[in-house]
Protein backbone atom coordinates (compact mmCIF):
# COMPACT_ATOMS: atom_id res chain seq x y z
CA UNK A 1 0.00 0.00 0.00
CA UNK A 2 1.23 3.17 -0.95
CA UNK A 3 1.80 6.22 1.57
CA UNK A 4 -0.59 8.50 0.61
CA UNK A 5 -3.59 6.05 1.69
CA UNK A 6 -2.19 5.14 5.15
CA UNK A 7 -4.06 8.30 6.63
CA UNK A 8 -7.42 7.55 4.58
CA UNK A 9 -7.16 3.77 5.89
CA UNK A 10 -6.72 5.08 9.64
CA UNK A 11 -9.08 7.64 9.86
CA UNK A 12 -11.78 4.98 8.18
CA UNK A 13 -11.00 1.92 10.68
CA UNK A 14 -10.94 4.67 13.54
CA UNK A 15 -14.33 5.27 13.16
CA UNK A 16 -15.10 1.53 12.43
CA UNK A 17 -13.85 0.61 15.59
CA UNK A 18 -15.85 3.31 17.48
CA UNK A 19 -18.73 2.21 15.53
CA UNK A 20 -17.67 -1.21 17.30
CA UNK A 21 -16.92 0.12 20.75
CA UNK A 22 -19.59 -1.91 22.55
CA UNK A 23 -17.56 -4.95 21.81
CA UNK A 24 -14.92 -6.65 23.68
CA UNK A 25 -11.53 -5.08 23.24
CA UNK A 26 -9.91 -7.97 21.74
CA UNK A 27 -12.83 -8.73 19.65
CA UNK A 28 -12.60 -5.40 18.47
CA UNK A 29 -8.81 -5.38 17.91
CA UNK A 30 -9.27 -9.14 15.91
CA UNK A 31 -12.10 -6.79 13.66
CA UNK A 32 -9.87 -4.43 12.76
CA UNK A 33 -7.02 -6.84 11.91
CA UNK A 34 -9.50 -9.20 9.30
CA UNK A 35 -10.83 -5.76 7.35
CA UNK A 36 -7.32 -4.01 7.58
CA UNK A 37 -5.84 -5.82 4.41
CA UNK A 38 -9.60 -5.20 2.44
CA UNK A 39 -9.16 -1.49 3.31
CA UNK A 40 -5.86 -0.87 2.23
CA UNK A 41 -6.68 -2.73 -1.00
CA UNK A 42 -9.44 -0.48 -1.95
CA UNK A 43 -7.14 2.46 -0.90
CA UNK A 44 -4.93 1.17 -3.08
CA UNK A 45 -7.50 0.92 -5.95
CA UNK A 46 -8.48 4.35 -5.61
CA UNK A 47 -4.55 5.78 -5.79
CA UNK A 48 -4.66 9.73 -5.49
CA UNK A 49 -7.78 9.71 -4.70
CA UNK A 50 -7.48 7.78 -1.38
CA UNK A 51 -9.49 9.63 1.39
CA UNK A 52 -12.69 8.74 3.54
CA UNK A 53 -14.88 10.02 1.82
CA UNK A 54 -13.86 8.03 -1.51
CA UNK A 55 -14.01 4.61 0.70
CA UNK A 56 -16.79 5.56 1.83
CA UNK A 57 -18.27 5.47 -1.96
CA UNK A 58 -17.01 2.11 -2.70
CA UNK A 59 -17.97 0.37 0.90
CA UNK A 60 -20.59 2.79 2.40
CA UNK A 61 -19.82 5.00 5.79
CA UNK A 62 -17.45 3.32 8.41
CA UNK A 63 -20.59 2.95 10.67
CA UNK A 64 -22.33 0.67 8.02
CA UNK A 65 -19.44 -1.10 7.10
CA UNK A 66 -19.22 -1.90 11.14
CA UNK A 67 -22.76 -3.23 10.89
CA UNK A 68 -21.76 -5.45 7.98
CA UNK A 69 -18.70 -7.25 9.86
CA UNK A 70 -20.95 -7.27 12.77
CA UNK A 71 -23.79 -9.17 10.64
CA UNK A 72 -20.80 -11.42 8.92
CA UNK A 73 -19.40 -12.48 11.93
CA UNK A 74 -22.62 -12.82 14.00
CA UNK A 75 -22.04 -10.19 16.67
CA UNK A 76 -24.67 -8.86 18.32
CA UNK A 77 -26.11 -5.77 16.91
CA UNK A 78 -24.85 -2.03 17.78
CA UNK A 79 -26.98 -0.85 21.11
CA UNK A 80 -29.18 1.89 20.07
CA UNK A 81 -27.52 5.10 21.62
CA UNK A 82 -30.83 6.51 23.14
CA UNK A 83 -34.34 6.13 23.70
CA UNK A 84 -36.48 2.90 24.76
CA UNK A 85 -35.79 1.55 21.47
CA UNK A 86 -38.45 3.30 19.05
CA UNK A 87 -35.54 4.53 17.12
CA UNK A 88 -34.71 1.08 16.53
CA UNK A 89 -37.81 0.03 15.46
CA UNK A 90 -38.45 2.78 13.58
CA UNK A 91 -35.28 1.89 11.54
CA UNK A 92 -35.85 -1.61 11.07
CA UNK A 93 -39.33 -0.89 9.86
CA UNK A 94 -37.07 1.14 7.23
CA UNK A 95 -34.79 -1.36 6.73
CA UNK A 96 -37.85 -3.91 5.94
CA UNK A 97 -39.64 -2.06 4.11
CA UNK A 98 -36.96 -1.56 1.75
CA UNK A 99 -35.37 -5.79 1.59
CA UNK A 100 -39.03 -6.53 0.81
CA UNK A 101 -39.55 -3.96 -1.35
CA UNK A 102 -36.60 -5.20 -3.01
CA UNK A 103 -37.48 -9.20 -3.38
CA UNK A 104 -40.87 -8.08 -4.32
CA UNK A 105 -39.47 -6.18 -7.19
CA UNK A 106 -37.09 -9.29 -7.90
CA UNK A 107 -40.53 -11.65 -8.12
CA UNK A 108 -42.18 -9.23 -10.23
CA UNK A 109 -39.27 -9.01 -12.56
CA UNK A 110 -38.66 -12.62 -12.84
CA UNK A 111 -42.47 -12.96 -13.77
CA UNK A 112 -41.86 -10.64 -16.60
CA UNK A 113 -39.06 -12.43 -18.19
CA UNK A 114 -40.79 -15.52 -17.87
CA UNK A 115 -44.03 -14.34 -19.66
CA UNK A 116 -42.00 -12.19 -22.10
CA UNK A 117 -40.22 -15.59 -22.85
CA UNK A 118 -42.65 -18.02 -22.67
CA UNK A 119 -45.04 -15.91 -25.14
CA UNK A 120 -41.79 -14.35 -26.88
CA UNK A 121 -44.15 -11.25 -26.55
CA UNK A 122 -42.87 -8.50 -25.23
CA UNK A 123 -46.27 -7.03 -23.71
CA UNK A 124 -45.25 -9.15 -20.06
CA UNK A 125 -42.81 -6.43 -19.84
CA UNK A 126 -44.91 -4.35 -18.80
CA UNK A 127 -45.17 -5.90 -15.82
CA UNK A 128 -41.65 -4.01 -14.92
CA UNK A 129 -43.12 -0.74 -14.41
CA UNK A 130 -44.53 -2.36 -11.49
CA UNK A 131 -41.34 -3.01 -10.19
CA UNK A 132 -39.91 0.05 -10.98
CA UNK A 133 -41.42 2.02 -7.88
CA UNK A 134 -40.02 -0.70 -5.50
CA UNK A 135 -36.66 -1.44 -6.69
CA UNK A 136 -35.71 2.55 -7.06
CA UNK A 137 -37.52 2.75 -3.01
CA UNK A 138 -34.84 0.02 -2.35
CA UNK A 139 -31.92 1.68 -4.40
CA UNK A 140 -32.91 5.37 -2.45
CA UNK A 141 -32.91 4.16 0.79
CA UNK A 142 -29.25 1.84 0.83
CA UNK A 143 -27.73 4.46 -1.09
CA UNK A 144 -28.64 7.18 1.66
CA UNK A 145 -28.72 5.06 5.07
CA UNK A 146 -26.27 2.15 3.46
CA UNK A 147 -26.62 -1.89 4.12
CA UNK A 148 -26.23 -1.73 7.83
CA UNK A 149 -29.58 -1.83 9.07
CA UNK A 150 -30.86 -4.16 6.80
CA UNK A 151 -27.65 -6.78 7.33
CA UNK A 152 -28.94 -6.22 11.21
CA UNK A 153 -32.14 -7.52 10.67
CA UNK A 154 -32.69 -10.98 12.43
CA UNK A 155 -33.93 -12.45 9.29
CA UNK A 156 -31.13 -11.58 7.08
CA UNK A 157 -28.65 -12.27 9.70
CA UNK A 158 -30.42 -15.83 10.11
CA UNK A 159 -29.73 -16.38 6.00
CA UNK A 160 -26.11 -15.22 6.47
CA UNK A 161 -25.60 -17.57 9.14
CA UNK A 162 -26.86 -20.08 7.73
CA UNK A 163 -24.51 -19.27 4.16
CA UNK A 164 -21.56 -19.65 6.53
CA UNK A 165 -22.63 -23.13 7.69
CA UNK A 166 -20.94 -26.13 6.27
CA UNK A 167 -23.77 -27.49 3.82
CA UNK A 168 -24.27 -24.12 2.22
CA UNK A 169 -20.92 -22.88 2.50
CA UNK A 170 -18.95 -24.15 -0.34
CA UNK A 171 -22.39 -23.10 -2.18
CA UNK A 172 -21.64 -19.71 -1.74
CA UNK A 173 -17.88 -19.59 -2.57
CA UNK A 174 -19.24 -21.09 -5.52
CA UNK A 175 -21.61 -18.39 -6.59
CA UNK A 176 -18.88 -15.75 -5.92
CA UNK A 177 -16.57 -17.38 -7.47
CA UNK A 178 -18.78 -17.84 -10.83
CA UNK A 179 -20.33 -14.42 -10.82
CA UNK A 180 -18.06 -12.31 -13.02
CA UNK A 181 -19.22 -15.25 -15.34
CA UNK A 182 -22.84 -15.07 -14.47
CA UNK A 183 -22.72 -11.36 -15.06
CA UNK A 184 -22.13 -11.48 -19.11
CA UNK A 185 -23.98 -14.64 -19.63
CA UNK A 186 -26.91 -12.92 -18.19
CA UNK A 187 -26.26 -9.83 -20.27
CA UNK A 188 -26.17 -12.00 -23.41
CA UNK A 189 -29.15 -13.76 -22.06
CA UNK A 190 -30.33 -10.11 -22.28
CA UNK A 191 -29.75 -9.72 -25.59
CA UNK A 192 -30.62 -12.65 -27.24
CA UNK A 193 -34.20 -12.03 -25.39
CA UNK A 194 -34.60 -8.44 -27.05
CA UNK A 195 -33.35 -9.69 -30.57
CA UNK A 196 -36.08 -12.93 -30.40
CA UNK A 197 -38.57 -10.09 -29.47
CA UNK A 198 -37.60 -8.05 -32.89
CA UNK A 199 -37.48 -11.10 -35.08
CA UNK A 200 -41.08 -12.27 -33.62
CA UNK A 201 -43.45 -9.17 -33.48
CA UNK A 202 -40.63 -6.44 -34.08
CA UNK A 203 -40.70 -5.13 -30.82
CA UNK A 204 -37.12 -2.61 -31.54
CA UNK A 205 -38.48 -0.81 -28.02
CA UNK A 206 -38.51 -4.25 -26.16
CA UNK A 207 -34.58 -4.59 -27.69
CA UNK A 208 -33.50 -0.89 -26.72
CA UNK A 209 -34.91 -1.56 -23.22
CA UNK A 210 -33.18 -4.87 -23.03
CA UNK A 211 -29.85 -3.81 -24.17
CA UNK A 212 -29.82 -0.70 -21.61
CA UNK A 213 -30.65 -3.16 -18.51
CA UNK A 214 -27.82 -5.83 -20.71
CA UNK A 215 -25.36 -2.51 -19.84
CA UNK A 216 -26.70 -1.64 -16.28
CA UNK A 217 -25.98 -5.23 -15.44
CA UNK A 218 -22.40 -5.33 -16.71
CA UNK A 219 -22.20 -2.10 -15.16
CA UNK A 220 -23.30 -2.78 -11.48
CA UNK A 221 -22.77 -6.51 -11.30
CA UNK A 222 -18.52 -6.39 -11.27
CA UNK A 223 -19.47 -3.15 -8.09
CA UNK A 224 -22.03 -5.02 -6.18
CA UNK A 225 -19.71 -7.55 -4.66
CA UNK A 226 -18.25 -4.38 -3.36
CA UNK A 227 -21.07 -1.88 -2.94
CA UNK A 228 -23.65 -3.72 -1.38
CA UNK A 229 -26.50 -0.84 -2.22
CA UNK A 230 -26.27 -1.87 -6.17
CA UNK A 231 -27.86 -5.91 -5.43
CA UNK A 232 -31.04 -3.50 -4.81
CA UNK A 233 -30.23 -3.62 -9.13
CA UNK A 234 -28.70 -6.89 -9.77
CA UNK A 235 -30.95 -8.82 -7.69
CA UNK A 236 -34.40 -7.60 -9.90
CA UNK A 237 -32.19 -7.88 -13.16
CA UNK A 238 -30.69 -11.48 -12.11
CA UNK A 239 -34.43 -12.33 -11.15
CA UNK A 240 -35.41 -11.33 -14.43
CA UNK A 241 -33.13 -13.07 -16.82
CA UNK A 242 -33.62 -16.35 -14.57
CA UNK A 243 -37.18 -15.69 -15.29
CA UNK A 244 -36.49 -15.72 -19.06
CA UNK A 245 -34.29 -18.47 -18.92
CA UNK A 246 -37.07 -20.53 -17.49
CA UNK A 247 -39.67 -19.32 -19.93
CA UNK A 248 -37.83 -19.81 -22.87
CA UNK A 249 -37.00 -23.80 -21.74
CA UNK A 250 -40.69 -24.16 -21.37
CA UNK A 251 -41.33 -22.66 -24.57
CA UNK A 252 -38.83 -24.75 -26.33
CA UNK A 253 -40.37 -27.99 -24.69
CA UNK A 254 -44.10 -26.94 -25.80
CA UNK A 255 -42.80 -25.86 -28.90
CA UNK A 256 -41.47 -29.53 -29.47
CA UNK A 257 -44.20 -31.24 -28.07
CA UNK A 258 -46.59 -29.57 -30.34
CA UNK A 259 -43.93 -30.55 -33.50
CA UNK A 260 -44.76 -34.15 -32.31
CA UNK A 261 -48.24 -34.27 -32.23
CA UNK A 262 -48.55 -32.58 -35.17
CA UNK A 263 -46.21 -35.11 -36.61
CA UNK A 264 -48.38 -37.95 -35.19
CA UNK A 265 -51.84 -36.48 -36.40
CA UNK A 266 -50.18 -36.50 -40.06
CA UNK A 267 -51.25 -39.28 -42.36
CA UNK A 268 -48.59 -42.28 -42.63
CA UNK A 269 -48.62 -44.02 -45.93
CA UNK A 270 -47.00 -47.22 -44.63
CA UNK A 271 -45.02 -49.78 -47.32
CA UNK A 272 -47.11 -52.78 -45.79
CA UNK A 273 -50.05 -53.50 -43.77
CA UNK A 274 -51.00 -53.77 -39.81
CA UNK A 275 -50.08 -57.64 -40.77
CA UNK A 276 -47.59 -57.53 -43.09
CA UNK A 277 -49.59 -57.81 -46.74
CA UNK A 278 -49.13 -55.18 -49.50
CA UNK A 279 -50.65 -52.34 -49.60
CA UNK A 280 -52.85 -51.39 -52.74
CA UNK A 281 -50.82 -49.48 -54.99
CA UNK A 282 -51.34 -48.15 -59.00
CA UNK A 283 -47.98 -47.48 -60.38
CA UNK A 284 -46.30 -45.86 -57.74
CA UNK A 285 -49.00 -44.51 -55.65
CA UNK A 286 -50.77 -45.82 -53.10
CA UNK A 287 -54.05 -46.21 -53.13
CA UNK A 288 -56.45 -45.92 -49.85
CA UNK A 289 -59.57 -45.50 -51.42
CA UNK A 290 -61.58 -47.01 -54.32
CA UNK A 291 -64.87 -46.66 -55.96
CA UNK A 292 -66.45 -49.48 -57.78
CA UNK A 293 -69.36 -48.86 -60.25
CA UNK A 294 -72.01 -51.73 -61.46
CA UNK A 295 -72.71 -51.67 -65.65
CA UNK A 296 -75.14 -49.22 -65.63
CA UNK A 297 -72.53 -46.89 -64.23
CA UNK A 298 -74.22 -46.79 -60.70
CA UNK A 299 -71.84 -46.30 -57.72
CA UNK A 300 -72.08 -49.28 -55.56
CA UNK A 301 -71.32 -49.53 -51.20
CA UNK A 302 -70.31 -51.92 -48.73
CA UNK A 303 -68.20 -52.87 -50.96
CA UNK A 304 -64.98 -56.01 -49.38
CA UNK A 305 -62.32 -57.05 -51.40
CA UNK A 306 -60.69 -60.00 -51.58
CA UNK A 307 -57.34 -61.55 -53.51
CA UNK A 308 -57.77 -64.70 -55.36
CA UNK A 309 -56.95 -66.52 -52.24
CA UNK A 310 -59.66 -65.10 -50.00
CA UNK A 311 -56.95 -62.54 -48.14
CA UNK A 312 -58.55 -59.44 -47.47
CA UNK A 313 -57.12 -56.11 -49.04
CA UNK A 314 -56.74 -53.77 -45.85
CA UNK A 315 -55.25 -50.47 -46.26
CA UNK A 316 -55.89 -47.34 -43.19
CA UNK A 317 -58.54 -45.49 -42.97
CA UNK A 318 -58.85 -42.15 -42.47
CA UNK A 319 -61.57 -39.88 -41.24
CA UNK A 320 -61.66 -36.24 -39.55
CA UNK A 321 -60.54 -35.26 -35.22
CA UNK A 322 -63.67 -33.44 -34.15
CA UNK A 323 -61.64 -31.62 -31.90
CA UNK A 324 -58.71 -30.28 -34.39
CA UNK A 325 -60.20 -30.88 -37.42
CA UNK A 326 -56.90 -32.69 -39.00
CA UNK A 327 -57.06 -35.71 -41.46
CA UNK A 328 -55.99 -39.04 -38.47
CA UNK A 329 -55.64 -42.34 -39.08
CA UNK A 330 -59.14 -44.27 -37.41
CA UNK A 331 -58.19 -47.97 -38.33
CA UNK A 332 -57.52 -50.13 -41.48
CA UNK A 333 -59.66 -52.65 -43.52
CA UNK A 334 -61.21 -53.81 -46.51
CA UNK A 335 -64.71 -52.07 -47.04
CA UNK A 336 -64.72 -49.37 -50.03
CA UNK A 337 -65.80 -46.83 -50.74
CA UNK A 338 -64.13 -44.35 -47.82
CA UNK A 339 -65.04 -40.90 -47.12
CA UNK A 340 -63.24 -38.43 -49.36
CA UNK A 341 -61.60 -36.23 -46.81
CA UNK A 342 -62.35 -32.64 -47.57
CA UNK A 343 -59.93 -30.17 -45.15
CA UNK A 344 -59.43 -26.46 -45.84
CA UNK A 345 -60.33 -23.25 -43.23
CA UNK A 346 -63.01 -20.40 -43.06
CA UNK A 347 -62.41 -16.53 -43.08
CA UNK A 348 -63.66 -14.27 -40.65
CA UNK A 349 -67.22 -14.13 -42.98
CA UNK A 350 -67.62 -18.04 -42.89
CA UNK A 351 -66.50 -18.36 -46.59
CA UNK A 352 -64.77 -21.73 -46.76
CA UNK A 353 -61.08 -21.08 -48.01
CA UNK A 354 -61.34 -17.85 -48.67
CA UNK A 355 -58.76 -14.72 -47.87
CA UNK A 356 -56.93 -15.28 -44.38
CA UNK A 357 -59.01 -18.22 -43.67
CA UNK A 358 -57.64 -19.62 -39.91
CA UNK A 359 -60.39 -21.30 -38.75
CA UNK A 360 -59.28 -25.31 -40.20
CA UNK A 361 -62.11 -27.49 -41.09
CA UNK A 362 -62.31 -31.08 -41.82
CA UNK A 363 -65.21 -33.07 -43.46
CA UNK A 364 -65.93 -36.58 -44.56
CA UNK A 365 -68.05 -36.10 -47.93
CA UNK A 366 -69.66 -40.09 -48.36
CA UNK A 367 -70.32 -39.25 -51.99
CA UNK A 368 -68.88 -40.08 -55.40
CA UNK A 369 -66.65 -37.29 -56.35
CA UNK A 370 -67.10 -37.91 -59.85
CA UNK A 371 -69.32 -39.85 -62.16
CA UNK A 372 -68.14 -43.12 -64.20
CA UNK A 373 -68.95 -43.89 -67.84
CA UNK A 374 -69.06 -47.47 -68.47
CA UNK A 375 -68.07 -48.60 -72.06
CA UNK A 376 -70.41 -51.12 -73.74
CA UNK A 377 -68.86 -54.50 -73.82
CA UNK A 378 -69.16 -55.85 -77.74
Amino acid sequence: MSTHSQPAVRAYLARVRTALSDLPDGEIDEIVDDVRPHLAEIAEGLGERASVAAMTEELGTPESYAAEVRAAGEYPPAPPAKGDGRELESGRAGARMALYGMLLGAVIAAFAGGGAAASLDSEPLLLLLLAAPTVAMSVAYLVTRGTAAIAALPEVRAVTAAGRGDKMAPAVRWLRTAGPVWWVLAAIGLVYLGIVLVVKNGSAVALLGLLVLAGLLLWAGPKSGRDRALVAVTLPLSAFVLGAGLGLAGSLIETTRFSELRAEQVPTYYPQGPNGEPLLRYGDQDIDNLYVFDSEGAPLTDVFLYTEDGRPLVVPRHGCDPTTQERIRTGEDNRFPRPHIEQGGYDDYGVPNGYNAHQPFCREVTEVPFTAAIPVPR
